[in-house]
Parts: structure tokens; C-alpha cells; sequence
């Protein structure tokens, strides 16, 4: 997540860490997309409720940016966590009255060579918006994917950003690829998946429809533009689409490279490359007192950890940080509606 406002005020990237774990990976059988929302430590947070309606308004306008867009009548009630002046926009995660769980946005990056050919848009889709104008208007993940993929072919995106979605069956997880593309997969049961600012996905199969979903010409037009060649292998999203440059090294390689050591001690990954398994297994099955510790992940006892040595300088930027403004998780539980 972030704002022109928050740059401005403390000329740091106000931005987040996602982690999901599928119902196989859980000690207690859950499924739980779980987000650290890092912007303003001082900023308060509304808890909203908004009812079902069949008369709700037929068009959002941002208070915020210059997107609008037309909205069914009919919509589900749902919750929110939004700012306290900003009601009905930034609700970053809650449930709708359908049972979907949605969480947004953790904050991504298409590559500049991408974006020469498929551009953001300055009134497109952005991170003020998408939650509400979404989650009142599907019944299940696969449909949340559907809906804000339409969106986002329709209207372009203003920013990158990654979306989780959950319902009583499953999760999937959304990133944008560049102004009007967009990749989403289903997150496998028996896996976890985390993230920090970076688009993670890698493969992808058109044909499998069961665990993938996309713009219609994802690989068509990376290699109209030079950017997949299939003379040299399987085509890679990331590679194809997303920023890798040398600020990810150090703010974005290492939260993953840390979270993967934290569930899976086994994993000998170089935090220096970005070689880390887009999902992996846990070494045991995850208790949410265990999820937790994970959000309070700063490189403990290393030479790493900014709060142990007193470093503000120090450069692999922790999980935790003291601008978190809210942290949440999202659980489904199999005993539960």
C-alpha cells in the first residue's frame, strides 16, 4: 500500500508483506491470507460494515484520485478496514456477506520495459479503490479474480499492486503484470506463499484453467515485444513482466528469503538471488501464534536486525518495521460457514 501523501511525509516506500498458508499447511486445518498494511504507524484505522443492498450506488468516485467507475446496484454487505477519513475507500481486507475474504494490496512493480508498451494509467484502477469496488460484488475467490481481472483490462491499473482472495474452498492470489495484464493462480493446499513488494509468480499453463487465470494474450504480448522468447525455454512471468532491479536486493529479497528460513529451516536459499521457491512446505504445520511471530520478523540476532544493533541504515528492511499501521489475517475455518 501506498500514497503520494505518505511518500511526500516520510520519503519512504509505504509498502507490505503477504503471507498465505493453504488448509494443509495449518495446524488447525485453516486457510488464512495474511497482510502487514506498512504506511503510517500514526494513522488510525475505521473498522466499517455496510449492508446488502439491491440499491446501491450505480458509480465509485475516488475522493483521492481522479478513477471512477460504474457499479452494479446490487451488493453484498461486507467489511472494511479503511482509513478514519476516508470512508468507502482503502479497505484493505475483510469478509463479504457471500463468505469471501479479500485482502488488498500489496504494493508491486512492472518493469520499465514492460510499461513502455502497456503503460499505467493516471485514472486507472489504484489501491484506493479496488477492495470496494470488488468485494461487494462476487461470491467466491475464483469470481473476486474474475471481476477485478475485468477491471483491470477495462480500466487500466494506476499502480501495480497483489490481491489475495479466499473463500470456503480456496485461495487465490492476483498480481498485476503491467497496465491492462494481470496473472492469477490458485494457492496450492499443501503450501505457503509469501511476498514483499515483488511480483513472485513464475510459470504459468493457459491450458490449466483449474489453478490458473489471465489476460487473455499474457504470453502473446511478452514475446510481440521481445521480453519471452520460447526458443529459450518455459515462460516465466516474472522475468517477462516484473521490476527486478538493485532496491530489491535489499528490501525485497530478504523478507522472502527470511520467512522462507522462519517455516522451512531446510531451504538453502542466497538471499542475494532471486532463485526462492514461488511456494514451498513448511517444516511443520503453522499455528497462528507461529504466524504471528512471522509478522515480527527483523533478522533476529543477526547482524541484520536494525533494533538489536541500533542501525536506521541498515539495509535489508525487516518485516517489522514501526510503521505498520495494521497487520491482519484472514482465516477460514473448515467448522465454520
Amino acid at each position: 500500500m501506498k500514497t503520494d501523501k505518505m511518500q511526500i511525509e516520510h520519503n519512504l516506500p509505504s509498502e507490505c508483506t503477504t503471507i498465505i498458508i493453504g488448509q494443509e499447511q495449518t495446524a488447525d486445518g485453516s486457510m488464512i491470507v495474511a497482510r502487514s498494511e506498512d504506511w503510517d504507524a500514526m494513522e488510525a484505522k475505521n473498522y466499517e460494515i455496510f449492508e446488502d443492498t439491491d440499491n446501491g450506488p450505480r458509480e465509485f468516485v475516488a475522493k483521492d484520485s481522479p478513477f471512477r467507475c460504474e457499479l452494479p446496484e446490487k451488493a453484498l454487505g461486507y467489511s472494511a478496514l479503511s482509513p478514519y477519513n476516508l470512508h468507502g475507500h482503502w479497505g484493505s481486507a475483510g469478509f463479504n456477506t457471500a463468505g469471501v475474504g479479500m485482502s488488498a494490496t500489496e504494493s508491486i512493480f512492472s518493469s520499465d520495459e514492460i510499461l513502455k508498451h502497456d503503460p499505467l494509467v493516471e485514472n486507472g484502477v489504484a489501491e484506493n479503490s479496488v477492495f470496494n469496488i470488488t468485494l461487494p460484488y462476487v461470491h467466491t475467490a475464483r469470481e473476486g479474480v474474475e471481476r477485478l481481472g475485468m477491471l483491470i483490462e477495462k480500466y487500466g491499473i494506476a499502480e501495480g499492486f497483489g490481491i489475495g482472495f479466499v473463500d470456503s474452498k480456496e485461495i487465490w492470489y492476483l498480481e498485476t503484470a503491467c497496465g491492462h495484464r494481470w496473472l492469477a493462480c490458485r494457492m496450492p493446499k499443501d503450501q505457503y506463499f509469501v511476498t514483499g513488494n515483488q511480483s513472485r509468480f513464475r510459470t504459468y499453463d493457459p491450458n490449466d484453467k483449474e489453478n490458473y487465470l489471465a489476460s487473455a494474450d499474457l504470453i502473446e504480448f511478452a514475446e510481440k515485444h521481445g521480453l519471452y522468447n520460447p526458443a529459450q525455454g518455459a515462460f516465466d512471468f516474472h522475468e517477462a513482466y516484473a521490476r527486478d532491479i538493485k532496491l530489491d536486493t535489499t528490501y525485497n529479497y530478504p523478507r522472502v528469503w527470511g520467512l522462507q528460513q522462519f517455516f522451512s529451516p531446510e531451504i538453502k536459499n542466497d538471499v542475494t538471488k532471486n532463485t526462492f521457491p514461488v511456494f514451498a512446505k513448511a517444516a511443520h504445520k503453522v499455528t497462528l501464534t507461529e504466524l504471528r511471530t512471522a509478522f515480527r520478523f527483523h533478522y533476529d540476532n543477526t547482524e541484520h536486525d536494525p533494533y538489536l544493533n541500533s542501525n536506521p541504515k541498515e539495509p535489508y528492511r525487516p518485516v517489522s518495521i514501526f510503521r505498520t499501521t495494521q497487520t491482519h489475517l484472514l482465516q477460514v475455518r473448515p467448522e465454520l460457514p
